[in-house]
């Protein structure tokens, strides 16, 4: 059984006459441990697709299972616990809280959660992210790159099985962009994710195991990734990031 299985996923906005079909009957399955790119032009389904995986929002017609349990079709109070616990999200935006330093961000789901975070394994998240000497910083009084890297760490402080990104470096610089996803490769590897990544960027597409590429809702490719990486990437690997 596939770790995430995606089966005729369709969702289709607006009523009668006046309809915009961003799925169309999408199928896939990913297995534990891959690094799957979802690439596409503008409009053409990636981030509609991504929000379903996350269970944000519901299909017309499909089903997701995530090792081998389906994440559609239940009640929002429980959705909403099956997202803070078996997936973690990174968005665009950071959104941080503004009144919370670093450590205190990513301690959030966990609190939330209504638990106490390992701090063994917030300190491990805190060198893999190279945020030790910021963890009490506000976000105002972080740069770009070092709010994503809070946002990333976040996300794993629940220790999900599934991360989702959607344009994870959008608001970021090319540097700064590779750095991030160089520290989400080095997270799956470190605590054993599956990884979903949307992105317009060929450059971060071709970091991925896989590359699915939608166009106008549909499925038009899914192919497995020969990597060449560039010595720049290749040079972050196994350090932790810096500005």
């Amino acid at each position: 059984m596939a770790f995430l299985e995606v089966k005729d996923l369709t969702r289709i906005y607006g009523k009668k006459d006046n309809t915009l079909t961003a799925l169309d009957h999408v199928s896939f399955s990913v297995e534990k441990g891959e690094f799957v790119a979802i690439t596409g032009a503008s409009g053409s389904g990636k981030s509609t697709l991504l929000h379903l995986l996350g269970t944000m929002d519901e299909p017309q017609e499909g089903s997701v299972f995530l090792e081998g349990e389906s994440v559609l079709g239940q009640r929002e109070a429980k959705r909403s616990v099956f997202r803070r616990r078996k997936i973690g999200f990174v968005f665009q935006e950071y959104n941080l809280v503004p009144v919370l330093n670093v450590e205190e961000n990513i301690q959030m789901p966990v609190r939330l959660d209504g638990k106490r975070m390992d701090p063994q394994y917030l300190e491990q998240l805190l060198k893999i992210l190279g945020l030790t000497d910021r963890r009490y910083h506000l976000p105002e009084e972080l740069s770009g790159g070092q709010k994503q890297r809070v946002a990333i760490g976040r996300a794993l402080a629940n220790r999900p099985s599934l991360l989702l990104a959607d344009e994870p470096t959008g608001n970021l610089d090319h540097q700064n962009g590779l750095e991030v996803m160089s520290l989400l490769k080095r997270s799956v590897e470190e605590f054993c994710l599956t990884l979903i990544v949307v992105t317009h960027d060929p450059a971060i597409a071709s970091m991925a195991d896989r590359v699915i590429t939608l166009s106008d809702g549909v499925l038009i490719s899914d192919a497995k990734v020969k990597h060449a990486l560039s010595a720049d990437v290749s040079a972050m690997d196994g350090r932790d990031a810096h500005e």
